[in-house]
């Protein structure tokens, strides 16, 4: 089988938009992976473990037991509700049981936001992020992460409304760290005009990446336009030029 990291597209891609670490691709499948999984009944966010995907290469995926947080597992589809009065952890808390993230105003409010969100139920056993070089023919996964820097952002931004032919192609809707790299973009996945979705500003998860990164994620079929419109777009002009050396710059530093 071919990679995909041998696509011509691809290539041209990561090199004039100025990628230096790989997008991750996200799918289900009922087959074991070969990875790094959370162990059971240990918590952790699941936004911290994706950097061994980020930054070794490695293979990471989640199941119904191996979630590492409830509200990950829920935002994966495995739980129907991601914690007992989610609600008030999310807002005002409970005096004396509970504290609350102050996130949303009100308990209902809350309600109101879970009420919309409902992702959708695993299709299979796992869920599993890999960087997308690693792709096979005849494998491909439904979402596409890009952990982005701003000038990355930039580009990725500019490309999304530019292959879109719009100039409302970028969402960022309220969420989690999880909810806005996996439930987001699968929701939008089944729109006549999807988007991506801009990510990473939940501030629970922040301390898990890097204070410079933000995240883009979008259906793979969203992904693939961008690859087609690389030719003839701002990307060749001198003011991509610019910021494209400064990406490189500090890159090397």
């Amino acid at each position: 089988m071919t990679n995909f990291s041998e696509n011509p597209l691809w290539q041209r891609f990561r090199e004039a938009i100025g990628l230096n670490e790989s997008p991750l691709g996200i799918f289900y499948t009922n087959d074991p992976p070969e990875g790094i999984s959370p162990k059971e009944g240990v918590h952790g966010c699941m936004i911290g473990l994706l950097q061994h995907a980020r930054n070794k290469g490695k293979t990471v995926y989640f199941d119904k037991t191996h979630f590492g947080c409830p509200g990950g597992a829920y935002y994966m589809g495995f739980f129907e509700s991601p914690r007992p009065n989610i609600e008030y952890f999310l807002s005002c808390g409970i005096p004396g049981e509970m504290e609350g993230e102050r996130y949303i105003k009100t308990p209902e409010r809350a309600r109101e936001y879970f009420a919309k969100m409902i992702p959708r139920r695993a299709p299979a056993t796992y869920c599993v992020f890999k960087p997308i070089e690693q792709f096979h023919d005849g494998v491909s996964p439904e979402v596409v992460v890009f952990f982005a820097s701003p000038d990355l952002l930039s580009g990725l931004f500019t490309l999304t409304n530019y292959a879109l032919e719009r100039t409302d192609a970028v969402f960022a809707p309220f969420g989690s760290g999880c909810g806005t790299i996996l439930t987001y973009p699968l929701k939008e996945a089944i729109r006549e005009q999807p988007r991506a979705i801009l990510g990473m500003f939940d501030v629970s998860a922040r301390p898990m990446v890097e204070r410079h990164i933000l995240t883009l994620s979008m259906p793979y079929t969203l992904f693939l336009t961008l690859l087609e419109n690389v030719s003839g777009s701002f990307l060749e002009t001198e003011s991509w030029k610019k910021v494209h050396r400064r990406i490189q710059k500090s890159q090397g530093e």
